[in-house]
């Protein structure tokens, strides 16, 4: 099951395919917003956190909700992580049990962020926001809530990758943003910038939203194999693959190949076996992405080495605004 890889034309700045497929943006753009701004958004008993991004895929969300979660809890809060469980055919609001669910039941994502805080997915928010507060959450972590206007949130966090940024700015599918990058800005109180320092788009986005707390951050490998060769087949299902085959490349190895899969890619025995074969017979190992590690079957485990990455913030001062946001 292939659920979705970005196009080359999505970060081409004028592209006929884009320019053709411009009245389906259209159509996209009205629909998306008559939908957001036909729910009338629920306030619940403790403070939410939104955490999302104006782009499909591959900006970082997933680790940024980590991070959040890690500062939370020094400040000895309890933080529940909100999710749509996107990828798994459970639709109900269900508490995350890694030890029992499958990637297949609740999505690769909600799986990892069930190994940070207790994790609930549901399509119905609310509910979830309901039974994650009676199960003892005093703060919540909506992850992917920008376009989701089901609950009245205390702090939203717009997360930008410096390189992708709004890729070629317009609306899906001639491109790959999920509503305008001017009105995913006006609505957040703060940015999340990642990746290397971009004063252009820094700009960019004050010209937006002068108001607005910009933030920056990096990815930092936190565990990663030992490779007495450094030779590697690296491979993985993510919206923007370039990012990992970076990381491997930082990380010193030499990669005899890269498989980019579409992003959730739902990998069956034989394309597992046949990346393990093609890694044997180069004398290479074979690396993904914990994301992707989650949903390979247990036998080829032991085949497989993961790259584990964290994200690292500049500064203490976006720690100092997000308790400020909900401490009373």
């Amino acid at each position: 099951m292939r659920i979705f890889r970005a196009p080359k034309f999505w970060n081409e700045v004028d592209s006929k395919t884009s320019r053709a497929l411009e009245p389906l943006a259209k159509l996209y753009g009205i629909i998306s917003s008559l939908k957001i701004n036909s729910v009338i958004p629920t306030k619940v008993s403790v403070p939410v956190i939104c955490i999302g991004n104006v782009v499909l895929g591959g900006a970082g969300k997933t680790p940024t909700v980590a991070l959040i979660c890690s500062i939370l809890k020094k400040y000895q809060y309890n933080p529940h992580i909100l999710t749509a469980g996107y990828g798994g055919y459970i639709k109900n609001v269900v508490k995350v049990d890694s030890s029992m669910h499958s990637y297949l039941q609740v999505g690769d994502e909600a799986l990892l962020s069930a190994l940070v805080s207790p994790t609930w997915i549901g399509r119905n928010r609310v509910n979830s926001a309901k039974a994650a507060t009676i199960a003892g959450a005093n703060v919540l972590v909506m992850d992917d809530g920008f376009q989701n206007n089901s609950l009245e949130k205390d702090f939203k966090v717009l997360v930008v990758d410096s390189c992708q940024q709004f890729g070629n700015g317009r609306l899906f599918p001639a491109g790959p943003l999920r509503e305008t990058a001017d009105l995913g800005i006006k609505k957040s109180d703060a940015v999340l910038i990642i990746g290397e320092k971009n004063e252009t788009l820094e700009n960019k986005i004050k010209q937006v939203k002068q108001s607005i707390s910009i933030f920056r951050a990096k990815m930092k490998v936190v565990g990663k194999p030992k490779i007495e060769n450094k030779k590697a087949i690296g491979f993985c299902g993510l919206g923007y693959p370039d990012k990992f085959r970076k990381t491997l490349l930082e990380c010193g190895f030499e990669i005899e190949d890269f498989i980019a899969f579409s992003d959730h890619h739902l990998y069956t025995i034989t394309e597992i076996q046949k990346l393990i074969k093609a890694a044997k017979n180069s004398k290479s190992a074979l690396i993904t992405t914990r994301k992707d590690y989650v949903k390979i079957p247990d036998v080829f485990k032991n085949e497989i080495s993961v790259i584990d990455i964290k994200l690292a913030l500049e500064n203490d001062l976006f720690e100092k605004e997000l308790i400020s946001k909900i401490t009373p």
